[in-house]
């Protein structure tokens, strides 16, 4: 099962509708939040509108129900009238609670889905993974890479010019953080056609602890910070590995006296 994007659930209908609106718009959508829709009979606001530019296009109606009782069937047709004439391609219902017997029944058979918060998430994980974790993942931790990285002739000519202290600490600071670099890169694009694409990069599996437990991951088990061997979910996960590598490449950029 791939793993969840958040690690915690929605307070508020307002959260949730944020959450929702903030994972389609790291995925590539343009996002309106309680965008006015008119219908044949009427008008309404839809609670996320989620619009692909991608070829071909797709248009997401989403709403969004955080209460404290499944969604029922009567809710579910309602939606699927607003769907059917507001010209979206594909409704997302998104219960926090789930949905009644019958709700299934009432969206078989058309383009409305009915997603726990959960569900929703993992519907999107690949391709948020893809669009956003990847590379951000790759912008804000390339220097530690050139750091650490084993041949990189422009960091080594600076190295080479440090004083005998300098370079001792550049050593060290290289088998410190090597392990660091070598997870940052696992979630790295691809490179296709001699240019970066995260089409063939793959989810984590998290948490990472329970798989660098077994044969041959004992290095990283020791190397790696305990917040990210625990993270469970996805942002923190990458909020985590960027936090520690942002503060890594600070530490060679004091050995250099600037970013080598």
């Amino acid at each position: 099962m791939s793993p969840l994007i958040e690690d915690a659930p929605p307070a508020t209908w307002q959260d949730l509708e944020a959450m929702v609106a903030r994972v389609l718009r790291e995925c590539g959508y343009e996002v309106e939040v309680q965008k006015h829709v008119e219908l044949a009979r009427g008008d309404v606001n839809v609670d996320v509108w989620a619009d692909d530019r991608a070829e071909p296009p797709n248009i997401l109606a989403i709403e969004c129900k955080h209460w404290n009782r499944p969604v029922s069937k009567d809710v579910v047709h309602g939606f699927r009238t607003v769907v059917g004439d507001s010209g979206a391609n594909t409704g997302l219902l998104v219960s926090s609670a789930g949905f009644q017997s019958g709700a299934s029944e009432a969206a078989a058979y058309s383009n409305v889905h009915l997603l726990t918060w959960d569900d929703f998430q993992r519907m999107f994980a690949l391709r948020w993974f893809r669009s956003f974790m990847s590379p951000t993942v790759a912008e804000e931790t390339d220097a530690l890479h050139e750091y650490t990285e084993p041949i990189n002739s422009r960091v080594s000519r600076k190295a080479a010019a440090l004083p005998d202290e300098r370079q001792a600490a550049f050593v060290a600071l290289r088998e410190i953080y090597t392990p660091l670099m070598v997870t940052n890169f696992a979630l790295h694009p691809a490179v296709v056609d001699n240019k970066f694409s995260s089409i063939k990069a793959e989810l984590p599996r998290l948490p990472l602890r329970d798989v660098v437990q077994k044969p041959g991951g004992r290095v990283l088990l020791d190397a790696l910070p305990d917040d990210v061997l625990d993270a469970a979910a996805l942002r923190p996960f990458m909020e985590r590995l960027i936090r520690h590598s942002q503060s890594a490449i600070a530490e060679f950029d004091a050995v250099f006296g600037e970013r080598a």
